[in-house]
Protein backbone atom coordinates (compact mmCIF):
# COMPACT_ATOMS: atom_id res chain seq x y z
CA UNK A 1 0.00 0.00 0.00
CA UNK A 2 1.02 3.31 -1.21
CA UNK A 3 1.05 6.66 1.48
CA UNK A 4 -0.02 8.98 -1.00
CA UNK A 5 1.43 13.17 -0.02
CA UNK A 6 -0.78 14.85 1.56
CA UNK A 7 -2.98 12.64 3.77
CA UNK A 8 -2.87 12.05 7.45
CA UNK A 9 -1.03 9.28 6.97
CA UNK A 10 1.82 10.78 5.59
CA UNK A 11 2.02 13.52 7.91
CA UNK A 12 2.18 11.17 10.55
CA UNK A 13 5.17 8.74 9.05
CA UNK A 14 6.89 12.06 8.37
CA UNK A 15 6.51 12.90 11.55
CA UNK A 16 7.45 9.61 13.19
CA UNK A 17 10.68 9.38 10.78
CA UNK A 18 11.71 12.48 11.96
CA UNK A 19 11.49 12.12 15.88
CA UNK A 20 13.10 8.26 15.61
CA UNK A 21 15.74 10.07 13.97
CA UNK A 22 16.36 12.93 16.31
CA UNK A 23 15.81 11.21 19.67
CA UNK A 24 16.91 13.52 22.15
CA UNK A 25 16.48 12.53 26.41
CA UNK A 26 14.93 15.96 26.72
CA UNK A 27 10.90 16.45 25.86
CA UNK A 28 9.74 15.73 22.58
CA UNK A 29 8.17 19.37 22.11
CA UNK A 30 11.20 21.11 20.12
CA UNK A 31 11.33 18.44 17.52
CA UNK A 32 8.08 18.12 16.88
CA UNK A 33 7.76 22.02 16.20
CA UNK A 34 10.65 21.27 13.85
CA UNK A 35 9.24 18.88 11.47
CA UNK A 36 6.19 20.97 11.45
CA UNK A 37 7.66 23.80 10.63
CA UNK A 38 9.63 21.74 7.82
CA UNK A 39 6.09 20.95 6.82
CA UNK A 40 4.17 23.88 6.71
CA UNK A 41 6.85 25.05 4.64
CA UNK A 42 7.11 22.63 2.14
CA UNK A 43 3.10 22.89 1.51
CA UNK A 44 3.88 27.05 1.00
CA UNK A 45 6.38 27.34 -0.44
CA UNK A 46 7.43 23.61 -2.00
CA UNK A 47 4.75 22.06 -3.28
CA UNK A 48 2.64 23.32 -6.40
CA UNK A 49 -1.19 23.11 -6.06
CA UNK A 50 -4.48 24.30 -5.73
CA UNK A 51 -5.26 26.32 -3.28
CA UNK A 52 -7.95 24.03 -1.95
CA UNK A 53 -5.48 21.38 -1.83
CA UNK A 54 -3.28 22.96 -0.25
CA UNK A 55 -5.77 23.65 2.75
CA UNK A 56 -6.67 20.16 2.90
CA UNK A 57 -3.07 19.26 3.28
CA UNK A 58 -2.67 21.77 6.32
CA UNK A 59 -5.53 20.41 7.77
CA UNK A 60 -4.31 16.86 7.44
CA UNK A 61 -0.98 18.03 8.72
CA UNK A 62 -2.35 19.18 11.93
CA UNK A 63 -4.91 15.88 12.28
CA UNK A 64 -1.88 14.69 11.61
CA UNK A 65 0.08 16.19 14.63
CA UNK A 66 -3.20 15.59 17.13
CA UNK A 67 -3.04 12.32 16.50
CA UNK A 68 1.23 11.63 17.03
CA UNK A 69 1.04 14.00 20.12
CA UNK A 70 -1.75 11.95 21.41
CA UNK A 71 0.08 8.42 20.87
CA UNK A 72 3.74 10.31 22.61
CA UNK A 73 0.90 11.26 25.49
CA UNK A 74 -0.42 7.95 26.15
CA UNK A 75 3.38 6.19 25.49
CA UNK A 76 4.49 8.66 28.35
CA UNK A 77 1.68 9.05 30.78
Amino acid sequence: MNIIFGTIEFFEKEILSYLNENRTKERMEEPLTIITSQLEHELLYDFICDETIRMQCRRNLEDAIQNVSQKMEAVSG
